[in-house]
């Protein structure tokens, strides 16, 4: 048993001294140039493909910008020359003692380009807010129709003292 060990030990030994393998450099440098993305993209620098590619950016570029550009100016409202007729329906009956009624808007309808009137509705009221109600905007190009919104208080409040302000610097 004696001589099993020492020869083990002796073969594990032998084992250390097995001389190293030499590199292959072609297959180093292969694997370099493959996992490097320097030497690609000196390829590509040099050829027609970046001239063809920046035209191609800019080209894509102005595409995605005016298709964009075209979905926003479907979404805005448009112009008309006067204002459409009101039609005057019923308001139905409140379900609660505290809600506040919130009169019809106008959309713009974008298909066949006309406004078309939306029924009011009864809504609680936001605490800390006020409704400002829609109204006709009138502008060279025609009138158009501003959304009603719900406004914070205090901003209300530093419209009208900025009002004042200016009222009282004109009549000096």
């Amino acid at each position: 048993m004696k001589k099993n060990k020492q020869s083990f030990k002796a073969g594990l030994n032998n084992i250390n001294y097995i001389p190293k393998m030499k590199k292959n450099e072609k297959l180093q440098n292969e694997i370099h140039f493959a996992i490097s993305r320097k030497p690609l993209l000196n390829i590509l620098e040099t050829g027609a493909y970046t001239r063809v590619g920046r035209y191609f950016k800019i080209f894509s570029y102005l595409v995605l910008f005016t298709g964009i550009g075209l979905i926003f100016s479907s979404c805005m409202g448009g112009y008309i020359a006067s204002e459409p007729a009101y039609v005057d329906y019923a308001r139905p009956q409140r379900q609660y003692d505290n809600q506040i009624w919130i009169d019809g808007d106008w959309g713009w309808n974008s298909q066949s380009h006309v406004y078309v009137q939306k029924t009011g509705y009864w809504t609680q009221p936001r605490q800390g807010h006020s409704y400002v109600a829609g109204s006709w905007q009138t502008t060279q190009r025609g009138k158009s129709w501003t959304k009603g919104h719900w406004q914070k208080d205090n901003v209300k409040k530093d419209n009208r003292q900025r009002d004042n302000r200016q009222n009282n610097n004109g009549n000096r």
